[in-house]
């Protein structure tokens, strides 16, 4: 790096030479993420490269009941042009964890998904907006609810569903989310 470029322009050319594989596997969604060590392991050497350093923060807000997760990236030498990136979060439930490992885990996806967003990094064929990843009738949608064991599940897989599925599933959802309250 010939020129000291600002902290902005350094962010573009770290997005434009990042590339990494999504290697975590989400089998319940039968979909793929990137897992947060081969994030950091491709953006941290270029972090360095161009003189940048990136601190992660996540607090809880009380009025709103949600964490919020700050990112912010400037350059080692001065805070000039350092670029602030936020992100508010529920706390993540996890199955059979306490509150303890449920905010571990909503510190880590919250992190990836800033880093995610501050370095563009984007997988199209694991997008959940990509025709080739997603039912596309109501049928398909029926059969991923019913395909649901928890209540937890439930709640999940009816929120992905697009707002038309999800009127039309709508009383479904609601006798399965009876029968997980009864069970």
């Amino acid at each position: 790096m010939s020129e000291i470029k600002s902290v902005k322009e350094r962010i573009i050319l770290i997005s434009n030479e990042i590339r990494i594989t999504k290697e975590g596997r989400n089998e319940f969604t039968k979909s793929g993420y990137f897992q947060p060590d081969d994030i950091l392991k491709a953006i941290n050497p270029l972090l360095k490269e161009y003189r940048l350093i990136a601190e992660f923060d996540m607090t809880y807000i009380k009025e709103i009941e949600m964490y919020r997760g700050e990112l912010q990236i400037e350059d080692f030498d001065t805070e000039v042009g350092a670029r602030k990136y936020n992100l508010d979060i529920p706390m993540q439930e996890l199955k059979g964890a306490g509150r303890a490992q449920s905010a571990g885990a909503t510190q880590t996806y919250c992190k990836r998904y800033m880093f995610m967003s501050a370095f563009n990094l984007a997988d199209n064929k694991d997008d959940l907006d990509n025709k080739n990843n997603k039912p596309n009738t109501t049928h398909e949608y029926e059969a991923k609810l019913k395909a649901t064991k928890t209540l937890s599940e439930l709640k999940t897989v009816f929120a992905s569903l697009p707002q038309t599925a999800k009127a039309e599933l709508f009383i479904l959802k609601e006798e399965l989310k009876k029968r997980y309250e009864n069970s």
